[in-house]
């Protein structure tokens, strides 16, 4: 199915990652994240600015965008900067007003199971821009691939925390919103849409699996928790730097309390695979975020 997905090499140069064991169940690997460094300097401007060009992908499909910019460039004289601003600009217009760590997260959960995972978005709630009564309904992220005999399908939830949320209450709330979404997936599939922001081949997939016709199904689950973290980074060079996110993300991680989890199904926990994503200065960063979509 690779295919079908969006770029997203040049994100993820700006992102320093690693997968391993880190302490939390279900025990196995899972992904520590954050902006990447480049020697004592981080990359938060060309992180920021990557992920912002992934918005066209996010609204639309190919086969859309192109229909739009095809349309465009019949009314302006084939004026090609101005066709491919006009796709940006009605992209961005789908964003929810006044809910931009939401969209910040969803953005970014969009770009890594693609990345980490190489699976294909493939259902969406109705509408991006959506009343803040349904804010709080369907998955985050449904994205598909074939994987042997199985149609696998991710579930993915965003949390994104302002400075006003510490790293436990974070993750649980995750945790919870995840087990949350895997239990009321199959009754809220009207919430979901598949055209126009994925390609027409991947419809028959879509209508298949809301038809309940998809065989072979397995769920996948990925929380990402992306959050305001206020330990100092220690480290004279990038090597040294890297080692001390690593060690924060570590050390948030083993501090998990066990009771956390007794509350998930073992069946569901099994299947869950954890993102972290600290980020220094988070409200400064969405605020730029919010400054380049007008959200």
């Amino acid at each position: 199915m690779s295919e079908y997905l969006s770029h997203t090499e040049s994100l993820i140069k700006h992102v320093y990652w690693f997968k391993q064991e880190l302490k939390i169940k279900p025990e196995k690997e899972h992904i520590g994240s954050s902006i990447q460094w480049t020697d004592i300097t981080d990359r938060k401007h060309d992180f920021l600015k990557e992920l912002v060009n992934t918005v066209v992908s996010w609204v639309y499909s190919r086969d859309k965008s192109k229909k739009i910019v095809d349309k465009r460039l019949e009314t302006t004289d084939k004026d090609f900067g101005n066709a491919y601003s006009f796709l940006t600009t009605h992209a961005f217009s789908k964003f929810r007003p006044g809910h931009p760590q939401g969209q910040f997260g969803e953005l970014l959960l969009f770009n890594f199971i693609q990345f980490f995972f190489s699976a294909a978005s493939l259902l969406r709630k109705q509408r991006i821009t959506t009343s803040t009564g349904h804010e709080r309904f369907g998955a985050d992220a449904v994205h598909f691939k074939k994987e042997g005999i199985h149609n696998l399908i991710i579930l993915g939830e965003s949390k994104c925390y302002k400075s006003d949320y510490k790293f436990r209450a974070a993750f649980e709330n995750s945790l919870n919103s995840m087990v949350e979404t895997v239990k009321k997936f199959n009754s809220e599939l009207d919430l979901y849409m598949y055209d126009d922001f994925i390609e027409p081949e991947l419809e028959e997939i879509a209508l298949k699996y809301k038809s309940g016709h998809l065989e072979n199904v397995k769920f996948e689950m990925v929380c990402l928790v992306a959050y305001n973290e206020n330990r100092t980074i220690s480290g004279a060079n990038e090597k040294e730097i890297k080692e001390s996110i690593k060690s924060i993300i570590e050390d948030r991680c083993k501090n998990i309390d066990d009771k956390v989890f007794k509350k998930v199904e073992g069946r569901i926990l099994e299947r869950i695979n954890y993102i972290i994503f600290p980020i220094w200065e988070l409200d400064k960063l969405l605020e730029d975020f919010v400054k380049r979509v007008g959200v």
